[in-house]
């Protein structure tokens, strides 16, 4: 478990998680850019979620965490970290309309 730190607080998090913030972070920062996003964390009534704005000014950083606290599942918080990440980094390239043509064996009327 790591101390994500942010503003002038932490929230505790699984080391993936907080990696993978920290990497969305920077690649928010390299495009001036900026997200609303929300992490799982461990508070001492148990797991809950946290939401955090972060972009260019954000000043993030990590340190261990002493206590001990029960582990959750960050599989799918993870992977929706890297997937906006991949989408910032690789936005889709739109696929130019087909050019069908009447006599195409693929062309319908619905076109």
């Amino acid at each position: 478990m790591l101390e994500l730190h942010y503003s002038d607080g932490y929230v505790v998090t699984t080391g993936a998680v907080a990696d993978a913030v920290m990497r969305y972070a920077k690649s928010l920062a390299d495009q001036k850019a900026s997200d609303l996003i929300s992490v799982p964390i461990a508070t001492p009534e148990g797991p809950a979620t946290s939401s955090m704005l972060i972009g260019p000014a954000s000043q993030l950083y990590t340190t261990p965490h002493s206590g001990a606290m029960p582990g959750f599942d960050d599989e799918s918080w993870v992977m929706e970290l890297l997937s906006r990440n991949d989408r910032l980094l690789h936005p889709p390239v739109p696929i130019g309309e087909y050019p069908y043509e009447e006599d195409d064996p693929w062309y319908e009327e619905s076109f």
